[in-house]
Order: structure tokens, then sequence, then C-alpha cells
């Protein structure tokens, strides 16, 4: 599977499943090979830009890495600004979702499921990293505009990277 590219959508679904696997074992370089290999046959998703990010993060490349966030950014769906409560099995998977990613650390493999049913949630994921990897360039005015358009909640990695760029500003 490492050396093909996917075929069918069941196969992609294999072969994303796979990075996320190998990635959250160490396997980086096994995990971005198989990234890069569904980029090559046109998977273009908010999660497989995130994912391919994280590698290139472990591999020292921030400026490769800020511009897949860029790019996870301009795939994510846009939100539903229906005010109505949804109901039946939606509303359980989106209520499930929401449980499981409170309660995980940002850094981690990011799945389509999350995007198509947390669209805000992976937003915020997408630029925690990005301020993270800005913050190491040193690029402290995108580190405040990400900030800006985070919701106004509080993560340590963003005070982390703030107070990283105002020692380095002064």
């Amino acid at each position: 599977m490492l050396k093909e590219s996917p075929t069918t959508q069941s196969q992609e679904k294999e072969m994303m499943d796979l990075a996320y696997f190998l990635y959250e074992q160490g396997a980086w370089a096994e995990s971005f090979r198989l990234l890069l290999r569904l980029a090559a046959a046109g998977i273009r998703t908010a999660s497989l830009f995130y994912n391919q990010a994280l590698c290139l993060e472990h591999a020292g490349d921030t400026d490769k890495a800020v511009s897949c966030l860029e790019k996870a950014l301009s795939c994510l769906p846009r939100e539903k600004r229906d005010t109505e409560k949804p109901s039946g099995e939606e509303d359980v998977l989106q209520n499930l979702y929401e449980q499981q990613c409170v309660s995980a650390v940002y850094r981690f493999p990011m799945r389509e499921e999350e995007c198509i049913y947390l669209p805000a949630y992976a937003r915020e994921r997408i630029l925690r990293l990005m301020i993270d990897l800005c913050a190491q360039q040193n690029d402290g005015a995108r580190v405040r505009a990400l900030t800006a358009s985070l919701p106004g909640k509080y993560f340590k990695n963003v005070e982390n990277a703030l107070l990283r760029i105002s020692e380095k500003e002064n």
C-alpha cells in the first residue's frame, strides 16, 4: 500500500487511516509518504493538508508546514449558520465528535469526519498549529493576526507564542 496510489474511495480511506496510525506511532516518514501519495492522486482535504503539516513540522520545514495549513483552512466547509439545533443521527454524531475532540490535544492527526462535523473545531486546531509555527519563524505580526482570528478562548500554546514573540521583539 505504501507504493500504490489509491484508486477507490475505500483505498483512499484505508491509506489515510494508515497514515494516521503511522504518525501516532512515530513513523512520520512513512505517514508523510502515504499523504504525498494521496495528494498525488488528487486528494485535497483539510485533514490531508493538516496531517502533512504535522509531518513537515517534525522535519523542520516550517515554511511548507504553514503553506499546508493555509491550504487546510481553505478546504474547510463553511460553518452552518442555521440557528436550529440539528436532530437525529447527525446531532448524535456531532455531539460525539465534540466530546472526542474536547478531550484531545490539537497536535494529533486530523480525520476528515472532524472537518465535516466540527469545522469550527478543525479551524481552531489549524490556527493553533499555525500560530506555533509562525512563532518559531519569529513572525510576530502573523502570530498576532492569527490569534485575533481565534474565538475568545484561552489556549496555553497561544499565550506561549505571544510571550515568545514579545520577548524576541524587546
